[in-house]
């Protein structure tokens, strides 16, 4: 074969856009090169060589990007979701926003638009708390009424032992009340694009019909509870945000990220109770974080931000106990993965599926598919599982199998 007949498999793609899909998915020359099938990848930069199709859909694989997109003229002016991000360090310049949380909003925000769709469709009534509160109102209040709605009494975590079966009962309340809640560490359920709990702890699209919540399961454990008091002060506000809740503060100069995270804290310890009891919690023989631990039911780490938060400890006390406890817990994370190794893995996919996609949105596509409002392909393309995969967990859940 000649030089000049083997050129006609090779394609020609702009370096602007190779650029572009490498800047886009934060990856590096070097990383890619790694790779057998883009090895060459320096010369189609420099114009000195061109892939072949079986090459640059290796590199669209690798980037997240769009094969078709590879072959435009010039790069697609992509439009992100329309969700403000709030960091909390100050003074430095947002980064991009990374495309495995872009895309991870945009698959729950098509679950979210279809879900309303669907409710408004068999008649169902909008939230009357979606947007029921202001900034400017009373966190204490406002916490109040969120337990209220729903179905929490002002004491509801004493019956609890440990925070995390408080924790649990929230989740099930909140999809209780339609809110549907996801929550995962991945795109979707693609291993190979984790989800950065530096960049984003979790996000919240509003809506009064269908509010979506989505919590990073990467994040460490204990502080996934903040992030759904957090996430439910933003429901009640009416306002969608992605955060990333950096040492569990707020973006310090934005009205509505502080008014959340007082109505977060109002919720899950609230401030007269802390400052009334801290001597007590810190005579505890247990120490003052899991004394209140305890009382409260929230992780330690989330009792110490409290302590912070209400001025019971310095800020320097709050660093130092919150960097000893995220070194713990990284400890325990990976004892964890080693001990699923040795039992040759942890909990099944038909187990984690439900949290990871709302196990609420789940049971609503089950009744459409039942009720014949949508076909299968679209439940198999709204819940992003496969054929038998759907059938098993439909099974699980209680539904009724195809064939059925």
């Amino acid at each position: 074969m000649t030089q000049g007949t083997h050129d006609l498999f090779k394609i020609e793609v702009k370096e602007s856009l190779l650029l572009w899909a490498m800047k886009r998915s934060n990856k590096s020359v070097a990383e890619l090169s790694k790779r057998q099938n883009l090895r060459k990848i320096g010369e189609w930069l420099a114009g000195t060589g061109k892939p072949t199709r079986p090459q640059l859909e290796a590199f669209a694989k690798a980037t997240y990007t769009p094969f078709g997109y590879l072959l435009l003229p010039e790069p697609p002016h992509e439009r992100p979701p329309s969700v403000p991000h709030f960091r909390t360090v100050k003074n430095v310049a947002p980064p991009m926003r990374s495309v495995n949380l872009e895309d991870t909003i945009r698959i729950v925000k098509r679950r979210q638009e279809w879900a309303s769709d669907y409710l408004k469709e068999i008649g169902a009534k909008p939230l009357d708390f979606v947007g029921s509160s202001k900034i400017g109102d009373d966190p204490i209040d406002v916490a109040n009424d969120i337990r209220a709605k729903l179905g929490l009494k002002q004491s509801w975590t004493a019956k609890y032992t440990k925070w995390k079966s408080a924790q649990d009962h929230l989740q099930k309340r909140m999809e209780d009340a339609r809110i549907f809640l996801s929550a995962n560490s991945v795109v979707q359920y693609d291993i190979h694009r984790k989800l950065d709990p530096e960049e984003f702890r979790g996000f919240v699209l509003v809506d009064e019909y269908a509010p979506f919540v989505f919590v990073n399961s990467a994040d460490m454990g204990g502080a996934q509870m903040f992030t759904l008091a957090h996430e439910l002060a933003h429901v009640w506000v009416g306002a969608s945000a992605s955060f990333d809740l950096r040492r569990l503060a707020p973006a310090p100069e934005d009205d509505l990220e502080l008014a959340c995270n007082r109505i977060a804290a109002e919720f899950l310890a609230p401030t007269k109770e802390m400052r009334r009891r801290w001597d007590e919690f810190v005579d505890s023989a247990d120490g003052p974080y899991k004394a209140a631990s305890r009382h409260f039911k929230v992780s330690r780490i989330v009792a110490a931000r409290r302590a912070l938060d209400t001025k019971c400890i310095p800020k320097r006390e709050f660093d130092k106990f919150y960097d000893d406890y995220v070194r713990q817990a990284q400890q325990e994370q990976q004892g964890l993965k080693g001990r699923q190794q040795e039992r040759r893995g942890g909990p099944s996919f038909y187990h984690t599926a439900p949290s990871r996609i709302s196990k609420r949105f789940l049971q609503t596509v089950i009744t459409a598919v039942g009720e014949r409002r949508i076909l299968y392909r679209e439940a198999y393309s709204l819940t992003g599982l496969k054929s038998e995969t759907f059938d098993e967990i439909r099974m699980r859940l209680g539904g009724a199998s195809r064939e059925q």
